[in-house]
């Protein structure tokens, strides 16, 4: 293919449309729907820095434009620790599924700082739920409604009961959300929950609700009753929830299983090796002209580390940036310089220099023994 000729996919290309923000939103179930049964973002081609220069400077832009959004799309990449959770996660569903419905059902908490990819994998882990489910029973219950098996709500630092029910009707589109008292709310987000056969309900930020105030004990209730009534496993998930108080209820001690997300460890082989195979993994994705094997494993695996102290969330942002400002400024690689410039976060900005020192030292390394590399 002639370089000037590369043609990026169509607006209305379903792989390019089904990503748009403005037609996105996770808290309306066409929404997540869009969201769990979205292909994948078509990667762009490979074109190498010569091929670049050859190319006429409208196709050279709509082939950035594609490089960025592709990039805004990656998909994510399987790490230990995200496997380690999401079979967790599916111990906890599957042992309920076949569950009758006035049995309670399980629930789950996911803690984890803030960076490190929790409500990603758990919207992963939704995804692969509402997919799997409509592929073996179909789109339609036996009865003839619409098979909907999650709903996922969103927390507010201010959320009340009638609040988190509104919600739940707000994601089915319910026409009884305009008025109603928050029993009838509950009461309607039950028909719907069970019309529709839901499985999973996601209830993403939890950290902002204090569990140890009037309105955190009322919805810590609330959830007990959802629980006890809806045939459905709940998954929480923030970070602070124990000191928040989640558990303080002995009844929720009993039914939460806390589950957590660790960042990526360099004090061993046995955490520096899972760490290169990330970047490997990474740098494999990375459509930039200039790139090389190595590029983040070898070239830039300290810096890295040191740049976001293995939050994953950290990393794919400094990533992320460093591939745009290779693109743009036409690097085409990411360098040491070229990673200087990109900023970061405040916390991770914080911990760069304690981590720099120790890496300068020797006194911490990235990078696993050459002997693990090949075993690994």
């Amino acid at each position: 293919m002639i370089p000037s000729e590369v043609q990026a996919p169509l607006e209305d290309d379903p792989a390019w449309r089904s990503l748009a923000l403005d037609d996105l939103t996770l808290t309306r179930k066409e929404g997540f729907a869009a969201f769990a049964e979205a292909p994948d973002f078509p990667r762009p081609p490979d074109i190498t820095a010569h091929g670049l220069k050859a190319m006429k400077p409208e196709a050279k832009a709509e082939h950035d434009l594609w490089r960025r959004r592709f990039l805004a799309n990656l998909r994510p990449i399987k790490t230990i620790q995200a496997s380690q959770l999401v079979e967790d996660l599916t111990d906890i569903l599957e042992a309920g599924l076949d569950q009758p419905n006035w049995e309670a059902k399980g629930m789950a908490a996911v803690d984890a700082f803030p960076g490190l990819g929790k409500t990603t994998i758990g919207l992963s882990f939704a995804k692969r739920v509402h997919n799997d489910l409509i592929r073996q029973h179909g789109r339609f219950t036996a009865a003839g409604h619409e098979r909907w098996p999650v709903i996922r709500v969103g927390m507010m630092g201010d959320t009340t009961i009638k609040d988190f029910n509104w919600a739940m009707l707000e994601f089915f589109a319910h026409s009884g959300r305009n008025s109603g008292t928050a029993n009838s709310f509950l009461s309607r987000a039950l028909d719907c929950a069970l019309s529709c056969e839901s499985r999973l309900l996601l209830v993403d930020d939890l950290q902002f609700l204090r569990f140890r105030s009037i309105r955190g004990t009322e919805l810590a209730n609330q959830f007990k009753t959802i629980a006890n009534e809806f045939p459905l496993m709940i998954l929480f998930i923030g970070y602070g929830l124990e000191d928040k108080g989640l558990y303080d209820d002995p009844q929720l001690e009993r039914r939460i299983t806390p589950l957590a997300l660790d960042p990526f460890t360099i004090d061993d082989d046995a955490g520096r090796t899972p760490w290169r195979n990330f970047l490997l993994s990474l740098e494999q994705r990375l459509v930039l002209a200039d790139k090389h094997p190595g590029m983040l494993a070898d070239d830039l695996s300290d810096h890295l580390y040191a740049r976001c102290s293995g939050h994953i969330g950290s990393l794919m942002t400094l990533i992320k940036r460093g591939c745009l400002r290779a693109i743009r400024t036409g690097e085409e690689r990411l360098t040491l310089e070229l990673m200087t410039m990109v900023k970061l976060d405040r916390a991770a900005q914080e911990r760069q220099a304690q981590w720099e020192a120790l890496l300068a030292a020797g006194k911490k390394t990235s990078k696993p023994q050459r002997s693990t590399r090949r075993r690994a």
